[in-house]
């Protein structure tokens, strides 16, 4: 851009780095301070979780895995915002594991990565099958 000033648009990882500014003209050339340039990356997924269909007292596992910079933090909800207490375990590799699913475990589930940059969410349904779910789902609209 004229002026001296320089502009990166659709930054990239392998655009970080250390930038001087070079003037000349006919008697010379001068540069610059050092300029760093950090480029961070909103949270995205390398794995999102997947719809699954158990059956009562089975247990379900949703797998995700995200990445960005800074290293996003990673957190579950269920659409009504309570886990299953006291069923549930997030492993090291953020993956939600629900023991002993009941009916009540039907749902959305989503992955929720955040970083200073941004957040991103994405979230999969759980299905319970069996003769109780059938009979809670019956009664339910009797």
């Amino acid at each position: 851009i004229r002026g001296g000033k320089l502009m990166i648009t659709y930054t990239r990882k392998n655009d970080a780095g250390k930038y001087v500014c070079v003037g000349t003209n006919m008697v010379g050339e001068r540069e610059s301070e050092v300029a760093e340039l950090t480029v961070l990356e909103r949270p995205s997924f390398v794995k999102r979780p997947s719809n699954l269909a158990v059956t009562v007292d089975d247990s379900a596992e949703f797998k995700c895995e995200a990445r960005g910079d800074p290293v996003p933090t990673v957190r579950w909800r269920k659409d009504d915002g309570e886990l299953p207490k006291a069923r549930y375990e997030i492993r090291d590799d953020h993956t939600l594991k629900i023991r002993k699913v009941m009916a009540g475990d039907m749902g959305s589930y989503t992955c929720v990565a955040e970083n200073m940059v941004g957040k991103a969410e994405a979230s999969a349904t759980l299905t319970v099958q069996g003769k109780n779910v059938s009979l809670c789902i019956a009664l339910a609209y009797s």
